[in-house]
């Protein structure tokens, strides 16, 4: 389902703002000399940065499947996938730091989205996640590093059925996670990626992410990134002796801003 118009259009004046203001500031900074490394680039003598305070996900793909035994007070069981959804509105932002052959990423995501089941049983969600990320990485080869980390899953689930009493979940997991990551410093151009597993049963079920993004610095401590990403997750959730199993499905393009230094 694509974002709502109006939401897109909104994200696309902000960060058209924020863009030209920051290139604004930053077009005069004295370019770097021929011999010398890029602000992004690693050193062996101290920390690079990278910060993302606007990062737009726009995940064009929501799918959200729920099985609630007894429709969580008796009633007939909810079981399906919510085929109607839409977001209703997202916040991220980033960081990472790099020290020769070691690497920090963060990151941090507020998504909120909904939607109906039009088959029967007919209900409808709502679904708040507040997404929070780190992982050191180390480097194995040129460009690729082998990483580990934690994520934080806190989910704000309100099921609606037609005369039956609303359902409220707020399950929140830790996830451990790993994976490998790819990343290509340049002047003017970085690649990133990445693709990671977790959960494991320790905090959701399982869990599955991957992105691949494109960062261009026309100036030297500012640039754009734009790229594409996917979340994909599945929590179990006891009530009263019944296991509520929610399974999310996120994907889409994400464009923002970069700072580094």
């Amino acid at each position: 389902m694509m974002l709502p118009r109006t939401l897109g259009s909104r994200l696309s004046a902000t960060l058209v703002a924020l863009t030209l203001g920051a290139g604004t500031a930053f077009a005069q900074a004295p370019a770097t000399s021929p011999s010398g490394n890029s602000a992004a680039t690693n050193t062996s003598d101290g920390w690079d940065f990278t910060i993302y305070p606007v990062l737009a996900w726009l995940p064009t793909h929501i799918g959200t499947d729920l099985h609630v035994p007894g429709g969580g007070g008796g009633g007939a069981d909810l079981d399906g996938v919510i085929t109607d959804s839409s977001i209703d509105g997202a916040i991220l932002g980033g960081v990472s730091a790099t020290n020769g052959a070691w690497r920090i990423d963060s990151n941090f995501m507020w998504a909120a989205f909904g939607g109906d089941r039009v088959d029967l049983p007919r209900f409808s969600v709502d679904v708040d996640v507040i997404y929070g990320y780190g992982a050191v990485g180390r480097r194995i080869a040129k460009d690729l590093y082998v990483t580990g980390g934690v994520r934080r899953l806190a989910l704000n689930y309100d099921i609606t059925v037609n005369g039956q009493t609303p359902i409220s979940r707020k399950p929140g997991v830790w996830d451990p996670v790993v994976g490998v990551g790819y990343h290509r410093i340049g002047r003017k151009l970085e690649w990133h990626g990445s693709f990671e597993g977790g959960g494991f049963g320790v905090g959701s079920d399982s869990e599955w992410a991957a992105y691949f993004r494109a960062d261009w610095k026309p100036w030297e401590h500012v640039g754009f990134t734009g790229g594409y990403g996917l979340l994909i997750f599945k929590v179990s959730d006891e009530v009263l002796g019944h296991e509520i199993v929610a399974k999310q499905n996120l994907n889409g393009p994400s464009i923002g801003l970069g700072i580094y230094f």
